[in-house]
C-alpha cells in the first residue's frame, strides 16, 4: 500500500513540475501552455511538498506528511481554478484537464491514507 501511496504522490508532483515548467514559458513537445508566473510558483510548491511526502512515505510511515503534502497539493489545484473562473488568467482545455488529474491523484492518495489508517486502527484492536 505504502509503495501505490508513494507512486501516486510521485506520479502527482511530477504532472505539478511539468505545470510549472509550462508556465514558466517552455514549451515540452507539443504541450504549451500560457505564461503565468504564479502558476509556475504555486506548482513548484506543491510538487515540492508531493515529492518530500512520497520520498517520507516510501522511507517511512509517517502520514501526516502525506496527508499534508496532498492537501496543500488540493490547495493549490483550487487556488488556480478558483484564479482562472475569476478570469484572472488564460484559460485552456489542457490546464483545465491537468487540473483535474492533479485533484485525482491527491484525493486517491488521501483515500488510500483514510483506509490505511482505518485498517491500520481495525488490526490493532
Amino acid at each position: 500500500m505504502r509503495r501505490v501511496l508513494g507512486f501516486l504522490m510521485a506520479a502527482n508532483a511530477a504532472l505539478f513540475f511539468l505545470g510549472a515548467v509550462q508556465h514558466v514559458g517552455i514549451t515540452i513537445g507539443p504541450l504549451q501552455e500560457p505564461r503565468i508566473i504564479p502558476a509556475a510558483l504555486v506548482e513548484t510548491l506543491c510538487g515540492l511538498f508531493l515529492a518530500w511526502g512520497a520520498a517520507v512515505v516510501l522511507r517511512q510511515s509517517e502520514s501526516w506528511i502525506a496527508w499534508t503534502a496532498n492537501c496543500v497539493a488540493i490547495a493549490g489545484v483550487l487556488l488556480g481554478m478558483a484564479a482562472l473562473a475569476m478570469g484572472r488568467g488564460p484559460r485552456t482545455a489542457s490546464n483545465d484537464v491537468s487540473h483535474r488529474f492533479m485533484l485525482a491523484l491527491a484525493a486517491a492518495s488521501l483515500l488510500i491514507l483514510f483506509v490505511g489508517k482505518t485498517a491500520l486502527n481495525r488490526s490493532h484492536r
